[in-house]
């Protein structure tokens, strides 16, 4: 290809963004949602590009910020995102050289302790095996996807006790993060803050906030998307204390106006060996995820070993984009 310059992207590179990521994909996106996808927020704004001669975008690397915890440690982390390359930078014996040229510089200008300490995703086969063979993704051991489904054929079941409301709730939230939050080794830090920036304001997109309470307490947080016939669990926070409020959930997704057309629900749940148990007694099913997906993590920090987070990294579809 003619000579590339790759950079950080900066404000007005998002329509060239767009345009190469709808053009590879074959998608549609609007820049609206790309503009919520990388909103500015506290915790920046981490996109690398490639670009020619023309202006194109011909390959890019992107991470959504969170903040994490890693046991004891607080630390800012990245989603790897939308990562691509256009055809034409693919061909002939270096297929692959731009996308990894533009990664690996993304690696070295944004990854370290003041930048983004670890960086986690959760690519497909493909990607999967460039990552593995030149991008360090063999670091921590990939772990497939914790794929999760149950019909939506309901059993007979005793009431649990458990209130169900409906709603977004920040101090309920909070609360119940601050009891739950030991219970997760390495996790997004999943308040109210991560709660709104993550599941509100998406364009064309709702999400239902669902909360099971008892003796005015809140014990468990769902966050559901409906896409009959399937509903997508999307999010679970879960104090731990009594599986009843994992089942008061499940059966309020599976019942009254969330069940329309509803044919099975599914999950994703990795590092929660409780939570699985519970969802198991439930009539849920672990299955290979349909698309092959594998989490993998890379650390740029001094004091976080990668190497140790399979079984402890708490995982739920809203760690991804893709629901």
């Amino acid at each position: 290809m003619a000579r590339l310059a790759v950079h950080p992207c900066v404000s007005g590179d998002e329509i060239a963004i767009n345009a190469s990521f709808n053009r590879v994909l074959g998608l549609r996106r609007s820049l609206v949602e790309w503009q919520w996808k990388y909103q500015e927020q506290p915790e920046g704004r981490w996109i690398m590009i490639a670009v020619d001669e023309a202006e194109r975008v011909v390959a890019h690397c992107g991470a959504v910020p969170v903040r994490m915890q890693v046991g004891d440690l607080l630390v800012r982390a990245g989603q790897l995102v939308d990562n691509f390359s256009l055809p034409e930078a693919r061909r002939g014996l270096g297929a692959a050289r731009v996308y990894v040229r533009t990664v690996e510089s993304f690696f070295v200008s944004f990854g370290g302790p003041d930048g983004l300490a670890l960086l986690f995703g959760f690519p497909g086969e493909r990607h999967l095996r460039l990552g593995l063979a030149r991008l360090g993704c063999d670091r921590m051991p990939p772990q497939p996807v914790g794929y999760w489904v149950r019909s939506a054929h309901r059993r007979k079941e005793l009431q649990t006790g458990h209130e169900i409301r409906q709603g977004f709730d920040h101090n309920a939230i909070d609360e119940l993060w601050r009891r739950s939050a030991p219970r997760y080794e390495v996790a997004a830090v999943r308040d109210s803050a991560w709660l709104k920036r993550r599941f509100s304001g998406r364009p064309g997109i709702e999400y239902v906030h669902l909360s099971a309470w008892r003796q005015d307490r809140v014990h468990a947080w769902a966050v559901v998307r409906v896409q009959p016939p399937v509903t997508r669990w999307a999010e679970l926070v879960w104090d731990g204390e009594d599986p009843a409020a994992v089942a008061a959930l499940d059966r309020a997704i599976t019942s009254g106006s969330l069940a329309v057309r509803l044919e099975r629900v599914d999950m994703w749940l990795m590092g929660d060996d409780l939570a699985a148990e519970a969802l198991r007694r439930l009539g849920w099913e672990q299955r290979k995820h349909p698309d092959r997906l594998s989490l993998v993590a890379r650390s740029f920090h001094p004091d976080i070993d990668v190497t140790t987070f399979p079984g402890r990294f708490y995982v739920t579809m809203g760690d991804s984009d893709l629901v």
